[in-house]
């Protein structure tokens, strides 16, 4: 199941973790839960999934021991059930916060900037996770048809050579290709060419999918609005702790088989001064 954090309500979450400790464990039940954290009534478990009872300050403690959280996660678990239970707006927003602050990110090695050249062809990246996840024993070609838009032999033995000695991928004793790091970022508030670059081929390579690939494979949003300058900056951070929470799901992903592209664009559609309504230039 996925981990406590990626959680909003508490009673989804016991729900999940009912479900996932009796496929794992088959003597495991409501009575066996109540029991391991001590509490008498048998039925309260379920009482509580079902949104009869509430949690309270003497059986959240419980609830802690009998889902065996660690301290970090059993902070998250208490400001969830107070962020679900709260009745007031303000209360609500506090306890919103906690949850924000308690979540644990992916960490993520930051790509000198020698070594930016990285970026300079859009397929590395996407040799960097394709080498890990399929079996081509050396075969080039393999890796080549694969790609979409497929690429030369050529430029995946060159790009799979540069991710070797730039140490992006390393061969293990199994001759299995690995990453050296699972997360990687240029880092934020950069300027460079080469990921200026590969966010414009990135940028139209989105725009082709709308009609190159059904709409089962592949999601295109878009929202045109009108904000204030403070409303842009939450909304920056908003978009930031989107991408951590997709990281903390691709870290968690043991079972990768196929690549994708995530990217977010997020930029004035009417005549803006910088610095006047928060808008910088990024990439």
């Amino acid at each position: 199941m996925e981990r406590i954090e990626t959680y909003t309500d508490y009673r989804k979450f016991l729900r999940d973790f009912y479900e996932d400790r009796k496929r794992h464990l088959s003597i495991f039940s409501y009575r066996y839960f109540c029991i391991k954290a001590g509490i008498k009534s048998p039925t309260l478990f379920k009482e509580v999934v079902d949104g009869k009872r509430n949690l309270t300050s003497t059986t959240i403690p419980a609830f802690i021991k009998g889902l065996g959280l660690g301290p970090v996660d059993a902070q998250y678990f208490i400001a969830l059930v107070h962020f679900n239970q709260s009745k007031g707006n303000d209360e609500k927003t506090q306890y919103l916060e906690q949850m924000r602050s308690l979540k644990q990110k992916v960490p993520r090695e930051i790509v000198p900037i020698d070594q930016y050249a990285f970026y300079s062809r859009w397929y590395y990246l996407v040799l960097r996770e394709l080498a890990c996840i399929i079996p081509w024993e050396g075969d080039y070609g393999v890796l080549a048809k694969k790609i979409d838009p497929p690429i030369k032999k050529s430029e995946v033995q060159e790009g799979i050579k540069f991710l070797l000695q730039k140490g992006f991928l390393s061969i293990d004793k199994d001759g299995k290709y690995i990453q050296t790091k699972r997360a990687i970022t240029s880092g934020s508030e950069v300027s460079s060419m080469g990921i200026r670059s590969f966010n414009e081929t990135m940028t139209r390579r989105g725009a082709d999918a709308i009609n190159k690939y059904p709409a089962t494979i592949r999601d295109v949003r878009t929202m045109v609005v009108g904000i204030s300058s403070e409303t842009y900056e939450l909304i920056k951070e908003e978009i930031r702790e989107f991408m951590d929470r997709v990281a903390k799901l691709v870290d968690n992903d043991t079972r990768s088989d196929m690549v994708y592209n995530l990217g977010v664009q997020f930029f004035p559609l009417t005549n803006t001064k910088t610095g006047e309504s928060g808008v910088e230039d990024q990439q």
